[in-house]
Parts: structure tokens; sequence; C-alpha cells
């Protein structure tokens, strides 16, 4: 069983729908911006003139740096009253988050492995997404051309997490949780047959073998529209398995319906 971050639930989230604590909202969007950036760009002191200039690029550096003063007292308010004190680091001329205050307190801290996995921890997991989802600075250039690479990190750390905890929940024969988790990745993800073969054999496990199928035949019908490719052969082959398998294995009683499907599909894949 892989090393986890045990029941640990992040107070702030930036991956998926944006939270501090259970209902901590910001005033401004550029808040939540400003905020995943500080965070992934930890332990590093930004001078407030060039995050207002990043944030603000179309003001004069006045105007600027006085909508920065609006959204840093938003921002510090709300942590404070989540965190408490001395998180979110502010002075005349410069702002950072503190390191080791900070640390833990966010998503992108638990992604990492640390002790044994916990339910809590797999909760959280199955509902986080992108960074910053849903939020776009069309008009802040330096900070559009930052977002696509953080995005990219945090999105592969999520990935290695999701796996992660995915099969220490199936060496636990925990399969429900292990397809949750499975299903986000595959989500995130969708074009990674390993992890659609992985779905693929916790629904066979579990006893969904039409749901298995359902996902090769989604697969299949999405490369071919997207990339005009077929499924891997490792994949095709695993829907021909699961196919077979459960149409030999069904009941007299169910005979009629279950096994002419599978036939029936295997006859199409066959010929596919």
């Amino acid at each position: 069983m892989s090393a986890w971050p045990g029941d640990a639930q992040p107070l702030i989230r930036l991956l998926g729908q944006c939270r501090i604590g259970d209902a901590g909202r910001l005033a401004y969007r550029k808040g939540w911006a400003l905020l995943a950036y500080l965070a992934i760009e930890r332990p590093r002191i930004h001078r407030r003139s060039r995050i207002a200039a990043m944030l603000w690029p179309d003001l004069e550096q006045g105007a600027a740096l006085t909508n920065l003063r609006q959204v840093l007292a938003d921002l510090n308010r709300v942590i404070v009253a989540a965190a408490g004190e001395g998180v979110l680091l502010i002075d005349r001329e410069n702002v950072h988050l503190c390191p080791e205050a900070s640390q833990g307190l966010f998503d992108i801290d638990l992604l990492e492995p640390v002790q044994g996995i916990g339910n809590r921890a797999r909760e959280w997991l199955e509902d986080a997404g992108e960074l910053l989802e849903g939020v776009a600075l069309e008009h802040s250039d330096e900070f559009c051309e930052w977002l696509p690479g953080a995005r990219a990190w945090a999105l592969q750390r999520l990935l290695k997490a999701l796996e992660r905890a995915r099969e220490d929940a199936a060496a636990c024969q925990d399969l429900d949780v292990a397809v949750n988790l499975c299903r986000r990745h595959v989500m995130l993800d969708p074009w990674n047959e390993s992890q659609q073969r992985s779905l693929m054999r916790l629904y066979a496990q579990r006893g969904e073998p039409d749901m298995a199928l359902h996902c090769y035949q989604t697969l299949a019908r999405g490369l071919e529209q997207e990339l005009a490719v077929k499924p891997q052969t490792a994949t095709h082959t695993l829907a021909l398995e699961i196919a077979q398998r459960h149409a030999h294995a069904a009941s007299p009683r169910g005979y009629g319906r279950t096994r002419l499907a599978h036939a029936a599909w295997l006859d199409k894949a066959m010929r596919a």
C-alpha cells in the first residue's frame, strides 16, 4: 500500500471549484488567480508593483496598486477567518505566503504521499479538477502565459495522486471507491488507455460487464471522432475478453437477453 496524506482535508481548494474553508468566498475573481499564483510560486517573495502590473496591465500603476490593495484586503480577511494570522504576509512593498504556515493548507500540498491513506482524503480527490477551474483573465497576458504551465503541473500531480489512491482502494477491495477515483482520472485524462483499461477491469470485477464495455465503446467513439484512430490493441483485446467471459458466464435464466447482447457486441467488435 502506498503512502498517503491520511485523512487530511485541504482547507483551501484550487483544484476544481475554488473555496476556502466550508464557505469561504472571495469578492474578486482575481483574488483566486493571485492566491493560486502565490501558492504555486512559494517561497518566492513578490513585489506588489509587479503583481499589480501582471493582473492589471492596462491600468496606470497607481490604479493597479489600488485594485491590488482591495484584492489583498479581501483575500487576507478570508484566509485569517479560516486559518488564522501569519499565512498571507503583506507589507508596503511585498506579498507572499509563509512557507511554513501555509504548507498543508492547500489541496495542491496534499497530492504528495506522506502516510497511510484515509477515506476523507479520497473524498476530496474524487471532486478535484482543473487548477482554477472556470477562472480566466483575458486581458492579463502575463498571467495567461503562466496559467497553462501551472495547470499542466497541477494536473500531472493530481493524476498521480488519483492513481495511487485508486490502487490502494482496489488493494483493499473497496471497488466502489476505486471506480469513482478511476472515473475521475479518466474524466481528466480521457485518452489515457491504461486508465481506461483499469476502469474496465474494475467494472468487470464489480460484476458490471455492460459498464466495462460501455467504457470501451465511448473511448472508441471518442478516439475516432477526435483523433481518427482506433483503441490500442491491449484495450480492444480486454474488451473482447470481458465480453466473452461474461457471455459464457450468463446464467440459463438470463441467457436470452444478456448473452445475445454480448454476442452481438462481440460480432461487431470482431469486424472492427
